[in-house]
């Protein structure tokens, strides 16, 4: 049953026949209700099959994602944005086998400036130390940026987050891996803030690293 809002000239929502009238945003809209099937197409499939990947290996990271992609999205949320980032542009390989591109993954996107990754070092101890150079201090380079990273375990696909761990300045940060990650493949990534919150860099990927006892 459709509902005038203010009268024949106002804007509708609700159901007649196979249209549905709609607000999204400020914004009136018809559109046709979808088609349900049970027997999705080969294309249909591998683009389900797509979105679930990326979407479930994004999930772990919803909190650092809302804050990194609160910029550049447009219309779509942050995480919104990530997923449509990585199936855009991180995802490879052949359906049904597809893999993330570790190296193309992306946390958040900003107008902070980066640091150059110097070194990336595995200690004992399961500590993964790494070195990084800055460029000159600007509006968007300041000494006291917090540094965050990202480590991913590719044998046990769960995520450990260092969250402003590090300044700008230090140049340098060892992580503590915890002890169950020793010996596994890890892949790292480093994104900074702003002391207000309202400003972020692009994340850089660091590489790769195996921790040690």
């Amino acid at each position: 049953m459709a509902r005038y809002k203010n009268g024949i000239n106002g804007p509708v929502s609700g159901k007649i026949g196979n249209v549905v009238a709609a607000s999204w945003r400020g914004i009136d809209y018809f559109r046709s209700l979808a088609e349900y099937t049970d027997n999705p197409t080969e294309k249909q499939i591998l683009q389900r099959l797509k979105f679930a990947l990326v979407n479930g290996w994004l999930k772990p990271l919803r909190e650092i994602i809302w804050i990194g992609f609160q910029f550049f999205t447009g219309s779509k949320t942050p995480m919104n944005g990530c997923v449509s980032y990585h199936l855009r542009e991180a995802l490879i390989g052949e359906g049904p086998d597809y893999t993330i591109d570790f190296s193309k993954a992306v946390f958040s996107r900003g107008e902070l400036l980066v640091s150059l990754i110097r070194e990336l070092i595995c200690l004992v101890d399961g500590i993964l130390n790494v070195k990084w150079e800055n460029g000159p201090e600007t509006a968007f380079s300041k000494p006291d940026d917090q540094a965050t990273f990202i480590v991913y375990n590719t044998s046990k696909n769960t995520f450990v987050t260092f969250k402003d761990v590090a300044v700008r300045e230090a140049q340098e940060v060892n992580l503590k891996m915890p002890k169950k990650h020793m010996g596994n493949e890890v892949h790292i990534w480093m994104q900074y803030v702003n002391a207000a919150g309202d400003g972020v860099s692009t994340s850089v990927y660091v590489g790769q690293a195996i921790p040690v006892a």
